[in-house]
């Protein structure tokens, strides 16, 4: 069996492809000119190079897979509206196309929880997506309306993941947007850090993604995928804190008055036109603001999916790596690899 892969190079698409050459199958990787491709060549993996908005070179990628797993995404909390559009939603209508005309007899889709809109409560997958204004998120609901539609209108075989944060080696959130803040002592929790944070180990996604793939009874359905658990924002910076033997943070923030103030600052950025990232945003304010708790009930009953890898075992993996990367060192090492 031939599977292919989007986004290769990234997170979850390298722990993916990992696993399913573990498991003896057939990977090509579909991956950007600009990306390093050194890891996928020495495990063996077929290499496809091209764009997401190029659709003859995601024909060819296609062309003989028997299942697709598009894990491709532009992922931020920041940019451009135009920028999340041409990659999350006309990259997704062009690898959907192809697989449509490969009739591959899977394809699974990774969504975000962040489609619901940060609600602040449980919420299961029936409800309805809620558009919020954020860039990522709003583009992740139009993707997810084009794989619906191509399941209705000619029957592709799809399944969607709504996973929540993932974290684990290779996690880039990690490194911008916690671990570098840290070391500036500039990391701000939201509430005291006190609510579930939504945490999505990497190889319990990998998980879903094959269970997804070979589970007839996930055709046309979506799941939300977590690790189950209550792990706070504080837990979870505490313990990448005690990682870099850095000083827990204790700089503090109420939810309503980040949020006023991650308002201005997006203003003010715009008005004077800057692209770079402000620094404090909306949507991160979300993220660590609200209760993230996405029960996972259904792909428990579905798709059998059980979170191998708990916060404790995970913390200690993230910590092995920032410790083969360098990480653990200085703040050049950080800013390299990023």
């Amino acid at each position: 069996m031939l599977n292919l892969v989007t986004g290769a190079t990234g997170m979850v698409g390298g722990h993916l492809v990992e696993a399913l050459v573990l498991r003896g199958e057939r990977v090509r990787a579909f991956v950007r000119p600009t990306s390093r491709v050194e890891r996928l060549r020495a495990l063996g993996v077929e290499i496809r190079i091209g764009q997401l908005t190029d659709q003859a070179s995601l024909m060819a990628a296609a062309q003989g897979v028997d299942r697709v797993f598009h894990c491709a995404a532009l992922v931020s909390d920041w940019g451009l509206v135009e920028h999340f559009q041409q990659v999350n939603v006309h990259g997704t209508r062009n690898v959907l196309g192809a697989a449509t005309r490969a009739r591959v007899s899977r394809f699974v889709f990774l969504s975000s929880t962040d489609v619901y809109g940060f609600p602040g409560r449980p919420v299961v997958e029936t409800e309805r997506p809620s558009p919020r204004g954020f860039a990522f998120a709003d583009s992740k609901i139009e993707a997810e309306a084009l794989v619906w539609n191509h399941h209705r209108r000619v029957g592709l075989p799809t399944c969607i993941l709504r996973c929540g944060l993932v974290y684990g080696p290779g996690s880039r959130f990690i490194l911008t947007l916690l671990v570098e803040p840290m070391r500036r002592r500039r990391l701000v929790l939201i509430d005291d850090g006190c609510h579930p944070a939504g945490l999505t180990y990497v190889g319990n996604l990998v998980d879903a993604f094959i269970l997804a793939a070979n589970c007839e009874a996930g055709i046309g359905q979506a799941y939300n995928i977590t690790d189950g658990s209550q792990v706070t924002w504080r837990a979870f910076v505490d313990a990448l804190a005690d990682l870099l033997q850095m000083p827990r943070p204790t700089r503090r923030q109420s939810h309503r008055r980040a949020y006023a103030l991650a308002a201005a600052w997006e203003y003010a950025y715009r008005l004077m036109g800057r692209a770079q990232r402000p620094p404090l945003t909306r949507a991160l304010v979300e993220r660590m603001g609200t209760a993230h708790e996405y029960p996972i009930t259904k792909a428990v009953s579905q798709l059998g999916y059980r979170p191998r890898v708990g916060f404790t075992e995970g913390i200690r993996h993230v910590g092995d790596w920032l410790l083969q990367e360098g990480l653990l060192e200085d703040t050049p090492a950080v800013r390299v690899l990023d």
